[in-house]
């Protein structure tokens, strides 16, 4: 793609934050996630003249990590080759499309995080799997039995320690209310869910949940964040959907 804008070279800082700009105008979902380490490793090596592929792949892995479509990944790229120089534009894509192809085919190295106890995404996506092929067999909609339960924290302005206890209460509480063999997933570093049965029972549940998480953030004096959001969401009819729904929600 060629670049649109006059290239004017910046500091590394500031190659960042004409990038985040930029890419906010090209369409950015959600800008409080675009941040990561590996945007700092690419804009060190474009303003130091270096090589660029390295960090690239790593951000390209970054991206798929959180979810981020390819489509939207490059997107991001873009905005970047808009504001850099055009000999990096190329080199950028590639190394970034292979970083986030590489991330989504790699096995998962485990099936629970080992702070929260909660499993990962892609066991998640493998429980779902087994819902929907229940579901057709029986043929019905999977939603008629299952839903997720999605407890949201606000960790916005919280970094490390601040980010990850919360969410070892959240997982805590999480397997108290769900203890009769639920699949408790960790989907991002603020974003949990259960797959339950969808009961009679289960809208208790979730306010049980709720009430729980905020009781123990305000007893936790190493704790300062907001109530949780925690609701009910209805799965698609679709697993492909379903798998897209929880890299949506894990953002």
């Amino acid at each position: 793609m060629a670049n649109r804008f006059p290239v004017v070279m910046r500091s590394s800082t500031q190659l960042c934050h004409e990038w985040k700009e930029r890419s906010s105008a090209y369409g950015w979902a959600f800008p409080s996630d675009w941040h990561v380490p590996a945007v700092d490793a690419v804009c060190d090596a474009i303003t130091a003249d270096a090589d660029v592929w390295a960090a690239a792949e790593r951000l390209g892995r970054k991206r798929a990590a959180a979810g981020v479509s390819l489509a939207e990944t490059l997107v991001d790229i873009d905005g970047l080759a808009a504001v850099a120089p055009s000999r990096y534009t190329e080199p950028l894509r590639r190394a970034v499309s292979l970083g986030w192809a590489d991330r989504i085919t790699a096995p998962p190295s485990t099936v629970a995080d080992p702070l929260t106890g909660l499993v990962t995404p892609e066991y998640l996506n493998i429980r779902l799997g087994e819902s929907y092929r229940a579901a057709e067999v029986r043929g019905e909609c999977v939603s008629v039995r299952s839903a997720l339960v999605v407890i949201r924290l606000d960790l916005s302005s919280r970094t490390g320690w601040q980010r990850t206890l919360p969410m070892i209460l959240v997982g805590d509480a999480m397997r108290r209310v769900f203890d009769a063999g639920q699949s408790l997933a960790l989907l991002g570093d603020a974003v949990a869910v259960a797959l339950s049965d969808r009961d009679n029972m289960l809208a208790r549940r979730a306010r049980l949940l709720c009430s729980m998480i905020t009781h123990q953030i305000e007893l936790d004096p190493e704790v300062s964040v907001p109530p949780p959001s925690v609701w009910i969401e209805t799965l698609p009819r679709k697993y492909s959907t379903a798998v897209d729904l929880m890299a949506e929600l894990g953002r």
